[in-house]
């Protein structure tokens, strides 16, 4: 502090990242080249290796974060920062941490969503709930506790179990039956999920939700929220593995479908009710060839993997500058983000099932933004889940079937431990907007 008579010091322009990790390093770079201090708060080390390595001398500051479920040491950090600089900006990208970045924002003047509205955004069992008592969905549901406590099955065909705070497909099942969703519930207490971050988000809330099962093709709307105002994006596309379709593995932008309007009215209606004023967002909705939209899941953060690479790619321009200028409460100009003239898809590798060790892996030729998910030499659960993949990878196409069978290829080419991973029907993935195509394939 200055005492009476002393030139004031300045405090420095701060751009804050909570959990900097993979493709939010672009954001941080882009920061970085608008004159602005790096201050990052993570709990894992800086990604050292990888397409979204992090330079040396990009983090101005880094602080440790114990743990992100204790609110008061986080808090006491937070308030500490707004103290020392003038926070111009914050980016997060990792659901345990969204709260306190609106705390952060709200604190030093950053349009913002409130507080108790990003938690229960971040709630699919609140979430679910609000929108079946307002009409937005028809999907019931019920506490996983409260379910197996049924004495017959509810429901009219089969139903999601999911964590109530989820992350990818972690502990997700499909259930049709009391059995099963006994079966379920005993394998999500005894499963670890691999990564301990997501692990303990996961276990934060502890509660399950049971749902019934929407049906129809699985997909994403992207969007910039400035304000109150929806900027629409884009549709992003999903890859599945085809024996397994809660695991998610890919994504492929832009994705064009035939309802695209209804999807995109639908999506304006999701954030209304959710009371979503600021920041990017990924809507995850299932669409059936007609009849509702419903929501599967909506995130306050813009899409994982690499769809930040994808974007720029799909439009021949940095898409991380749109969300540094929304990050920084600037209205962002979405007149370039009209026209797509490229298409793009980010691949996950996953193992074959029942292997436990990771020794190698050699990346397709002609794929970009390569990084590897777990360490060479890491055990593995041998299961197939999400966030059992051990590397990703991107390629870009002119057209959208030229990208897909790209993707496809490159996937298959893939060697891990010494082997391609070729098509193997336990990791062979679908995507609903080339269903058609792979039925045909498959005959």
């Amino acid at each position: 502090m200055n005492s009476p008579g002393e030139e004031v010091t300045p405090r420095q322009r701060a751009f804050v990242l909570f959990e900097l990790m993979n493709q939010m390093v672009l954001v941080a770079q882009e920061a970085k080249s608008r004159g602005y201090q790096i201050v990052v708060l993570n709990h894992d080390p800086l990604r050292a290796a990888g397409a979204f390595a992090v330079p040396d001398g990009l983090v101005d500051e880094l602080i440790y974060v114990e743990s992100w479920s204790d609110a008061a040491a986080v808090r006491t950090i937070v308030d500490g920062l707004s103290e020392r600089h003038d926070v111009v900006g914050t980016y997060a990208g990792f659901e345990h941490t969204l709260a306190f970045e609106a705390e952060l924002r709200q604190r030093v003047g950053l349009p913002h969503n409130g507080v108790d509205d990003t938690l229960r955004a971040l709630d699919k069992a609140q979430v679910r709930r609000k929108f079946y008592t307002e009409c937005l969905s028809n999907l019931r549901s019920a506490s996983l506790s409260e379910a197996l406590r049924w004495d017959s099955w509810q429901f009219k065909g089969p139903a999601v179990v999911k964590p109530a705070n989820g992350i990818g497909s972690a502990l997700c099942f499909i259930v049709s039956s009391l059995d099963e969703l006994r079966d379920a519930a005993a394998k999500a207490d005894a499963e670890t999920v691999i990564n301990p971050l997501m692990r303990e988000y996961i276990g934060a809330n502890g509660e399950f939700v049971l749902e019934e099962k929407a049906e129809g093709e699985l997909l994403s709307v992207e969007s910039l929220v400035c304000r109150g105002k929806v900027h629409h994006v884009g549709l992003t596309g999903r890859y599945q593995l085809a024996a397994d379709p809660v695991v998610e593995q890919g994504l492929f932008f832009p994705h064009s479908h035939p309802r695209t309007d209804e999807i995109v009215a639908s999506c304006e209606l999701f954030h209304k009710s959710l009371n979503i004023f600021h920041g990017p967002t990924h809507v995850e909705v299932m669409v059936p060839a007609d009849g509702p939209i419903e929501l599967i899941e909506f995130n306050l953060r813009f899409a994982g993997f690499a769809a930040t690479v994808l974007v720029s790619e799909a439009f021949g321009l940095r898409f991380e500058t749109f969300l540094t200028d929304i990050a920084c409460g600037l209205e962002p100009d979405t007149t370039p983000l009209t026209q797509p003239s490229r298409f793009a898809a980010d691949l996950l590798v996953m193992p074959p099932p029942g292997v436990t060790e990771f020794r190698d892996l050699v990346f397709p030729p002609g794929s970009t933004t390569q990084r590897l998910t777990k360490e060479l030499g890491q055990r593995l659960t041998g299961r197939s889940d999400q966030l059992d993949s051990v590397a990703m990878f991107v390629v870009t196409g002119d057209t959208a079937a030229q990208t897909h069978a790209k993707a496809l290829e490159a996937r298959q080419l893939t060697v891990f431990n010494g082997e391609p991973i070729g098509d193997n029907p336990a990791t062979r993935v679908t995507f609903g907007g080339f269903a058609d195509q792979e039925a045909n394939q498959t005959k």
